[in-house]
């Protein structure tokens, strides 16, 4: 195997790695519509990537499913406030919401370099 596609691998392997714990770290302490409305950005940073990194033009297409998915993602978001995890403290609430787009964008940074190794 060639050493920079391994190198390459296993840094996105232990930034997969450090994604997965912060996203399960976060998503046990928030509920399902607000975790699944914070993903939903997860969409831009990876357009917003994928431009950077690969060139990736935006098309018509590429903007509406955007805007679509992001949409999409508001509604199931709306009418929430009574799914406050039972026994969860607002520390630990506020701590899993406000850590949840740094897994999000990671995920939307390591998907063009996976593209880039490909």
């Amino acid at each position: 195997m060639d050493p920079f596609l391994f190198a390459t691998s296993a840094v996105i392997g232990v930034l997969t790695g450090l994604d997965d714990y912060l996203c399960a770290y976060s998503i046990a302490r928030i509920p399902i519509s607000t975790s699944a409305l914070l993903i939903a950005t997860q969409l831009a940073f990876t357009a917003g990537f994928a431009f950077l990194l690969v060139r990736q033009q935006f098309t018509s297409y590429s903007n509406n499913s955007i805007f679509l998915l992001t949409m999409g993602a508001g509604i199931l978001a709306m009418h929430t406030s009574s799914n406050w995890p039972a026994g969860e403290s607002k520390g630990a609430y506020y701590a899993g919401f406000f850590m949840k787009p740094g897994p999000v964008a990671l995920f939307g940074f390591i998907l063009p370099p996976v593209e880039l190794t490909y």
